[in-house]
């Protein structure tokens, strides 16, 4: 037999014990069922007849019912009719206890939704065993009810945390396309840039002959002794402003090339981070890797911040897959212009740590990232931006190119003062990254 205790373990949200409500007209059955469950640790409510039965249910909540069939006007199989059709109301276990055996009866309870059937009269021993029985099936079922809602929360919030990352790897494919299109657009400006540059080039050396060939002729005019043509070729230069072309177009050229140079510069940079997927190692200039990058983001930073480059003089080449690097760097840059509420500055620092490794710090005075986030902002998927502003990539596939590197990022923060991001990255691979 079950012991009390055992029953006590019954769910019920309403009573810290097992509700049981006792339904009989006869007060000598009441006062019998009572006494037998006296020693156990319950909560014990007593009706009368069906309709007080129904009243009680109706602001009550019961673990179980032990139900009288017979009781005059509305008998017990009415009250399991009655409840059957109520929707609103957390119904308890019915245990039918009567003197009627009959297989009508019997069957017809069961139809109408009883749990068991005791006939009268009946052991005690039966009587408790039969209604922990029910006690712990109806627990049982109460915990399961109550993993099927824990689940379906979860599930709910596991469907959700979906949509947002089909929402984030959405706008991550949007912005894969977009390197992909600012590829092609930069091989599309690379013919047009590089004759330009050529033809500049062969300008410059024609206006080198022009202006010789001026000079020839201003020597030449000391020896043309006609006044009205030297007159006339005074007033000319004098009207084309021969001196200030000469001064000015050599400038025109000289900064026209500096602005095409430029732009192969910019294109070469985009070209190569449009590419990061390249596997191949190499030994690279960090220092020349942090301006190529900077070349990338110059127009999303220019109007946030100040950058201020400290680097180290001949620092050594380090072995690494460039791209992947540039990547890292546009995305730290680009984090640390998107921080700034106002315009501030952005400091840049690169040395050698020692013979095995070098060191990259970024930092700025933005809005600072909470401490409490900090430990979760190399997380897949992480950000703190609306979805459609930031896929929570960024971060977390830098984190992985450094580690993939032998090296290592870590990130110092705080609210109000800024960011500082320090990756340190081996110079050779196999070297350990330093601490």
């Amino acid at each position: 037999m079950t012991t009390s205790l055992d029953m006590n373990e019954a769910i019920n949200t309403s009573h810290p014990h097992p509700a049981i409500l006792l339904v009989d007209d006869n007060p000598v059955n009441l006062q019998l069922i009572s006494k037998i469950l006296e020693n156990e640790k319950m909560e014990i409510n007593q009706a009368i007849n069906g309709a007080q039965c129904l009243s009680m249910m109706s602001t009550q909540e019961f673990d179980l019912v032990l139900l009288d069939l017979n009781m005059p006007e509305i008998d017990g199989l009415e009250v399991l009719r009655r409840v059957k059709e109520w929707t609103q109301v957390t119904l308890p276990t019915f245990v039918v206890v009567s003197a009627d055996n009959s297989p009508e009866s019997i069957s017809q309870a069961f139809k109408l939704g009883a749990a068991d059937y005791i006939t009268t009269p009946f052991k005690k021993e039966e009587m408790l065993a039969r209604i922990n029985t029910q006690l712990h099936l109806r627990s049982r079922e109460r915990h399961l009810e109550s993993l099927v809602q824990r689940r379906t929360v979860e599930l709910v919030e596991a469907n959700k945390r979906v949509q947002d990352t089909y929402h984030q790897l959405v706008q991550a494919e949007k912005m894969a396309s977009l390197g992909q299109l600012a590829a092609g657009v930069a091989h599309e400006i690379n013919n047009p840039v590089g004759y330009i540059s050529s033809n500049l080039d062969t300008l410059n050396a024609y206006l080198d002959d022009i202006l010789d060939m001026v000079q020839f002729y201003e020597g030449a005019m000391v020896h043309i002794k006609h006044e009205p043509t030297k007159t006339l070729i005074k007033n000319k230069r004098a009207q084309l402003d021969i001196e200030f072309i000469e001064e000015d177009i050599k400038h025109i050229i000289s900064e026209s090339q500096t602005g095409v140079e430029r732009v192969i510069q910019i294109v070469s940079d985009l070209k190569n981070f449009s590419h990061p997927e390249q596997k191949a190692w190499q030994t690279a200039d960090i220092n020349q890797c942090i301006d190529s990058a900077l070349n990338i983001v110059h127009n999303q930073l220019k109007y946030k911040a100040n950058i201020h480059k400290h680097y180290e003089n001949h620092l050594p080449q380090v072995e690494c897959i460039i791209p992947q690097i540039s990547q890292v760097l546009v995305n730290l840059f680009v984090n640390a212009g998107q921080a700034m509420k106002q315009f501030g500055d952005i400091h840049i620092t690169s040395r050698c740590v020692n013979e095995n490794n070098i060191e990259i710090v970024i930092e700025d005075n933005g809005c600072g990232i909470e401490s409490a986030l900090l430990t979760n902002i190399f997380n897949p998927f992480f950000t703190t931006k609306p979805v459609g502003e930031g896929t929570g990539l960024g971060l977390s596939v830098s984190y992985g190119i450094i580690q993939n590197h032998g090296g290592d990022i870590d990130v110092h923060s705080k609210v109000g003062e800024g960011s500082r991001f320090t990756i340190r990255l081996p110079i050779k691979q196999g070297m350990p990254p330093s601490h």
